[in-house]
């Protein structure tokens, strides 16, 4: 932590550390912009650029933590924000110059010397660890196969191409917004399993032969995910990612598309469905949808009607050619708050409710087994424990399962606890469980469930 200086140092130095970041990043964001991707010593100077104006934006965050003249409060604040914003944008613009130029050790990677009239290459031993990206040859300035700059997560694109017909004041917060989905599996959420089965013939048997699901069979560009909270919403939409080879994900929040400033908010959601068009295959998966696509009134403002409008012919026109592969998923508990012509947009509704009996039995086993928790619970006490939690959710189990195994830890004192390892630790019995039932209740109440049932009756699927 920066020493305590008086007020007037403190902002002295606020200031030069945050111009001097200023001056350095804006040098080496010109440099990367005019340089060729193909130039590699250009690009690790520049590394070295950004790595110095990521010193002083964190030097002048440090400096703003100390106490200000009361007159430059309010200027320190909002240089603080834009350095914090800066600083995530800048480290963004590092860390995809790294993944194409990685730190090689000696005698793994040559630059070829340029001679007069050739042209430049990049010479990597075969067995070289350096990411594709960063095995491109030169073609000259004026070439339309010329190296695309540093990619972005699992999409294997670059910045560049991902904004395409994007204004970046609006498109490249959302390249934060792209998820690696780390494998996730449609095996690995528990239950679910009508919901699953929907999800599977909505779009990952379409992604494995698309030439068969066209007219009547074409795929729907909409699925809306609604249940109650904690029952593997989201995870569902990052399976269904993985199984059908999408490569870009985009996990949107309200936080994500709206804005303080009146016509940001549409531009955010143009710019949204751009970059998936873009990146295609895409997903752009929506959390907690109600709470920015809910029914229009009287009572709501332009800036808000205007987004939701914008957000309509987006979705009209979300595949313009046969070809397009785009897919947009919204999560919610409260469906009845959409607005009408948000769920005509979403066709397929997909009821993911809290797990069955048997699926709740298996989640506690695969939670003991996953964390290597020692038990001694039978398979006829796990069905028992299953019928005691009628109505949890996953997340509840998850809860419930994580206050059991405290039970053994908090029957030993503090010096049998300082000097005990794990393997000395009781297993985890039945009666664990039973104490933990007392403290872990349902999160979703039972007349929640019968709305969204109803619901599913009347505007859903329902198994």
């Amino acid at each position: 932590m920066a020493p305590r200086l008086s007020p007037s140092k403190s902002y002295d130095s606020f200031n030069s550390a945050y111009r001097k970041s200023k001056e350095i990043v804006f040098s080496a964001v010109l440099m990367d912009e005019q340089s060729d991707n193909c130039d590699e010593a250009k690009k690790r100077e520049i590394m070295e650029l950004y790595r110095s104006g990521i010193k002083q934006f964190e030097a002048a965050l440090r400096f703003a933590k100390q106490i200000m003249p009361s007159e430059k409060v309010d200027e320190v604040e909002r240089h603080r924000v834009a350095i914090e914003k800066n600083l995530r944008s800048t480290k963004g613009r590092l860390s995809d110059l790294e993944k194409m130029f990685p730190p090689v050790s000696k005698g793994r990677t040559a630059v070829a010397r340029v001679q007069p009239n050739q042209k430049p290459t990049v010479a990597v031993a075969p067995s070289s660890n350096v990411p594709r990206a960063g095995r491109i040859a030169g073609r000259g300035a004026g070439s339309a196969d010329r190296a695309r700059g540093p990619t972005i997560g699992r999409t294997k694109m670059s910045r560049a191409d991902l904004l395409k017909g994007v204004d970046d004041k609006f498109g490249g917060p959302l390249l934060d917004e792209i998820l690696d989905m780390n494998g996730v599996q449609m095996s690995d959420v528990e239950g679910a399993e009508s919901a699953k089965k929907a999800l599977e013939e909505a779009v990952i048997l379409p992604a494995l032969n698309p030439s068969l699901f066209s007219g009547l069979r074409q795929p729907v560009q909409g699925i809306l995910l609604f249940g109650p909270p904690g029952n593997g919403k989201t995870m569902l939409a990052r399976a269904v990612a993985t199984e059908c080879g999408s490569t870009v994900f985009l996990n949107i929040s309200a936080a994500t598309l709206t804005s303080k400033w009146v016509g940001d908010a549409e531009k955010i959601v143009k710019a949204l469905f751009q970059i998936a068009r873009n990146g295609q295959p895409s997903i752009i998966f929506i959390d907690e949808i109600d709470s920015i696509l809910c029914e229009r009134n009287d009572k709501e403002t332009e800036v808000s009607r205007r987004m939701k409008t914008e957000f309509l012919i987006q979705m009209d026109g979300i595949c313009s050619s046969k070809t397009d592969r785009l897919l947009v998923i919204g999560a919610t508990n409260r469906p009845e708050e959409l607005d009408t012509a948000v769920l005509r947009r979403f066709p397929k509704r997909i009821l993911v409710d809290v797990p069955d009996e048997k699926a709740r039995a298996n989640l506690v086993a695969t939670l003991l087994k996953k964390h290597k928790t020692a038990s001694d619970l039978t398979s006829y006490q796990l069905r028992e424990l299953a019928a005691k939690t009628e109505g949890y959710s996953n997340s509840d189990i998850v809860a419930l399962c994580r206050e059991a195994a405290m039970v053994p830890i908090r029957e030993m004192s503090r010096r049998q606890l300082k000097q005990a390892t794990e393997a000395q630790l009781r297993p985890i019995q039945m009666s664990d469980f039973e104490t933990a039932l007392s403290a872990i209740k349902p999160s979703t109440n039972q007349q929640m469930r019968l709305k969204l049932r109803h619901f599913a009756e009347i505007s859903g699927q329902v198994f």
